[in-house]
């Protein structure tokens, strides 16, 4: 039995031991899922089962790791978070909410009728930001009943180490782009933009729709796009997954791409497996799915949400056996806007400062 193995059964035991009702807190790319199938093997064979989660590839993880372990149950009913709401009121033996941190806030009212007729919740998930974890307890009564994080999990080798790169690049000033009939740089459009936020902010108006568009020069930036373009070239003979914010800039990259309107999803199957070397990849793969092998990530664009950004960063951060030495490499490319670097601080803070450069 291997060190991780270990850790999965004693953590299903806290669970079981602890009112079969908790939020288990275990770094990404540990094993929750066959965490929780050892809670599953010790109870009652024919036990039925909700499990909850954000996207259709996490089901399929579920499904790989039931056949891996042996676990044999025709009583599973799987569902989206979206579709929560269609199992509100019904009975089972144990609620499996995966990646429990994305739940919205509609789906966490959901969840208040789902518990009202349900005592043993398991929540699962990798990242949990102090705010998250606070809205959780208020709103649904679940506590963090254990915790396995990332630094533990580096210094025990259950997970790989690393080392993130920020990468500063200013708004482009020369390109001239059409905003709405004006021609202008992304660096004009973003500080005129940011003008007016200032002044209605001061003048306490809604500045929502004008951050939307101020976020979304920042998403499509040509500066940053040219800066990853960059990395690959460098990097060009080695695997590489790349986060963008929108399919404009995953298809601009010159490299295969996967996002929610993708034709060919053998494409991100194969990268996913091994095959390829570099694959952009937009709102998708950052959660429960496995890169095998992998250790470099390039990150074109993240938002505010630290949840968010260490599950992209953990994508290349699961241990190779026949690479012990393996040491993750996470690119950031940041502008050097304040907004956006604001982002990043925020976002950063699961991980460890001194593994944090800044170029």
């Amino acid at each position: 039995m291997t060190l991780r193995d270990k850790r999965q059964e004693e953590f299903a035991e806290v669970w079981l031991n602890t009112g079969e009702f908790g939020i288990l807190l275990l770094c990404p790319r540990f094993g929750k899922i066959r965490t929780s199938i050892n809670i599953l093997k010790r109870m009652k064979k024919d036990c039925k089962i909700l499990i909850a989660y954000p996207d259709n590839k996490i089901k399929e993880s579920w499904e790989e790791d039931f056949q891996i372990m042996n676990y044999k149950n025709d009583n599973i009913t799987y569902t989206t978070h979206l579709s929560i709401k269609k199992f509100t009121n019904i009975e089972y033996d144990i609620v499996i909410i995966d990646e429990i941190h994305l739940l919205s806030e509609n789906q966490i009212g959901e969840c208040v009728d789902l518990f009202s007729v349900n005592d043993k919740i398991l929540g699962l998930t990798g990242t949990l930001s102090s705010w998250t974890k606070k809205t959780l307890y208020e709103d649904l009564g679940l506590n963090v009943v254990a915790e396995y994080p990332i630094e533990k999990a580096i210094e025990e080798g259950v997970i790989t180490d690393y080392q993130i790169t920020v990468i500063k690049v200013p708004l482009d000033n020369i390109k001239l782009n059409d905003y709405k009939g004006k021609k202008k740089t992304e660096k004009k459009h973003f500080d005129a933009l940011s003008w007016v936020i200032n002044k209605l902010t001061r003048e306490r108006k809604d500045t929502m729709f004008l951050r939307l568009a101020r976020m979304r020069i920042i998403q499509g930036s040509l500066s940053k796009l040219n800066k990853t373009k960059e990395l690959l070239k460098i990097y060009k003979d080695e695997r590489i997954l790349v986060f963008c914010g929108t399919i404009k800039i995953a298809e601009s990259l010159g490299i295969p791409s996967h996002h929610s309107k993708s034709k060919n999803k053998q494409i991100f199957e194969d990268f996913a497996t091994g095959e390829g070397n570099h694959l952009s990849v937009v709102k998708i793969g950052n959660t429960g799915i496995t890169y095998k092998p992998l250790n470099k990530v390039i990150i074109n664009y993240f938002d505010s949400n630290a949840e968010n950004l260490a599950q992209k960063i953990n994508r290349c951060m699961a241990m190779e056996y026949n690479n012990l030495d393996k040491k993750a490499q996470i690119f950031i490319i940041c502008s050097t806007e304040s907004v956006e670097q604001k982002w990043l601080t925020n976002s950063l803070e699961f991980f460890d400062e001194t593994k944090i450069k800044y170029v």
